[in-house]
Order: C-alpha cells, then sequence, then structure tokens
C-alpha cells in the first residue's frame, strides 16, 4: 500500500514536467498505454517485490493522469468547476465499486488473476478510447495553442 501512495505522489509531483514535455495528449495516450502492457504483465511476474514496483510504476502514471483529466473535465466550463470535480469523484467512486465487484466476479469464475488483470487493461483501453473519441484532448489542445499564438 506504500507504493502505491508514493507512486501516486510522484505522480502528482512529477506531472507538470511531463505534461510540458510531452503535451496532454501524448501524456494521457502513452500514460495509459504503458499501464495497460503493466496490468497485462502484472500476473506473470516471478516475485512480490516486481509485482510492487511494477503497481508503483502505474500509480505514477495514474498520479499524472488523474489530475490531467480533472483538469480537462474542469476546464469545459469553468463556471461550475466545483459540480464537474464532485460529479467526476462521485462516477470514479461508482465505477471503482462496480468495477472491484466485478473483478471479484471473475476472479473467482474464471482465470484468476489473469481474468482481473486482462479486465483492468480493457477498461483502461475503454477509457482511453472514451477520451480520444469525445475530442477533449485534440480540443483542448487546441485552444491552448490559440492562446499561444
Amino acid at each position: 500500500m506504500f507504493f502505491l501512495g508514493l507512486g501516486n505522489m510522484v505522480g502528482s509531483i512529477s506531472g507538470a514536467y511531463v505534461i510540458k514535455r510531452l503535451n496532454r495528449f501524448n501524456t494521457m495516450v502513452v500514460g495509459f498505454l504503458v499501464s495497460i502492457v503493466c496490468f497485462i504483465a502484472l500476473p506473470h511476474l516471478p516475485s512480490v517485490s516486481a509485482f510492487e514496483g511494477v503497481y508503483f510504476f502505474i500509480f505514477v502514471n495514474m498520479g499524472i493522469a488523474f489530475p490531467l483529466i480533472l483538469g480537462m473535465l474542469n476546464s469545459l466550463n469553468p463556471t461550475i468547476r466545483g459540480t464537474i470535480s464532485s460529479l467526476a469523484n462521485s462516477i470514479m467512486y461508482a465505477a471503482t465499486t462496480l468495477g472491484s465487484w466485478f473483478a471479484g466476479f471473475i476472479y473467482a469464475n474464471f482465470n484468476g488473476f489473469s481474468a482481473v488483470a486482462i479486465f483492468a487493461a480493457i477498461s483502461f483501453a475503454g477509457s482511453l478510447l472514451t477520451f480520444i473519441l469525445s475530442g477533449i484532448l485534440t480540443t483542448h489542445s487546441k485552444t491552448k495553442k490559440e492562446h499561444a499564438s
């Protein structure tokens, strides 16, 4: 648990630098794709310390992505930032509850943790696809370029 919190903290602290270097779109895509690969690799790791290291890396990625996602959502309508943040957090917790239930179900009925890892990878891919198709990543980068001109 310590390494998860530490990874999240490292990601939050280094997120601005990473976003500045890669831009928002690339940061989101690379972070999610790396997390997908990490989740697929988790069941095949040889030791607990390797498992903890990969989970640390996943949480570094999510420490970067979470503020990025909330910032993009809040930029949709700055006058209702509080409402957007509250709804985003409520939906996140509801989805976590539902995802945990479903992960327990597939863990018990399928191939143990391998099935859960595949479920997590598919969920991340679906989230990334939703963000890309929504246009918020490209719209936000265009707006930023227009302001810079």
